[in-house]
């Protein structure tokens, strides 16, 4: 588990890192622990996407930690991770805070409230499916729910994932029976889509939630439609 901390107070931010770290240690949580008093460094290159787990002190200069959580959350879309812990003093921004859907929010005088968080999202994220892509003489593993879509180009398969694209040497046909278990639709011939990134199906293109316009194929059009009703409904 890759956890970040960011507060602008260096003094602090160096207390709660030993915190953190013994913490992770005396409850055998395996965790890389990083730490940060530049808030905005996070969405530089979509850095925030290292992460697991934020750690995030509300009032910051130049940025709070409250605009700081919805600009990731904008950027993040569906995808859970990073799981956004607010650690604060600030107790009458709570309800301010909690707008941002964040995992939880801890207060610093409080700070032992904090395990139980790393303790849930630790769990859940041994749980979480990856899928291996064979990118060259190497095997990437990703999480299943942040593959986006698959396109074929020419030889090749191209993996769209949150963190970027990986090319790998196969076929779409390949990889639909080994997506199938985790609801991908087949669009089109050359596109393989995770219905959590699907925002409308039209009558000729699949929209995604960051905008991304896709293929539909006219043949699979009937099919698409009902797999992704079907997928909706298996989720309430």
């Amino acid at each position: 588990m890759n956890i970040v901390l960011v507060d602008d107070d260096r003094i602090y931010l160096d207390e709660l890192c030993d915190i953190v770290k013994q913490m992770c240690e005396r409850n055998h949580i395996n965790a890389t622990i990083s730490a940060t008093d530049k808030p905005l460094s996070l969405l530089e290159k979509n850095i925030y996407n290292h992460y697991d787990v934020i750690l995030l002190d509300i009032d910051m200069p130049h940025i709070s930690g409250i605009e700081l959580a919805s600009e990731i959350n904008k950027l993040k879309g569906l995808s859970e991770r990073p799981y956004i812990i607010f650690v604060s003093g600030r107790d009458g921004l709570v309800f301010q805070a909690l707008r941002e859907q964040p995992f939880s929010f801890v207060r610093k005088s409080d700070i032992d409230n904090l395990l139980p968080c790393l303790k849930k999202i630790n769990s859940r994220l041994s749980v979480e499916n990856t899928y291996g892509i064979k990118s060259g003489r190497t095997v990437e593993k990703v999480l299943v729910r942040e593959i986006v879509y698959i396109e074929k180009s020419g030889n090749y398969v191209i993996f769209h994932t949150l963190s970027g694209d990986i090319r790998e040497r196969t076929t779409i046909d390949e990889k639909a029976p080994d997506l199938k278990p985790y609801a991908f639709i087949r669009t089109h011939i050359s596109y393989l889509v995770n219905p959590l990134y699907i925002r409308e199906v039209s009558s000729t293109n699949v929209i995604l939630t960051d905008g991304t316009v896709l293929p539909l194929s006219k043949k699979l059009s009937k099919a698409v439609r009902q797999e992704f009703f079907d997928w909706m409904v298996s989720r309430k």
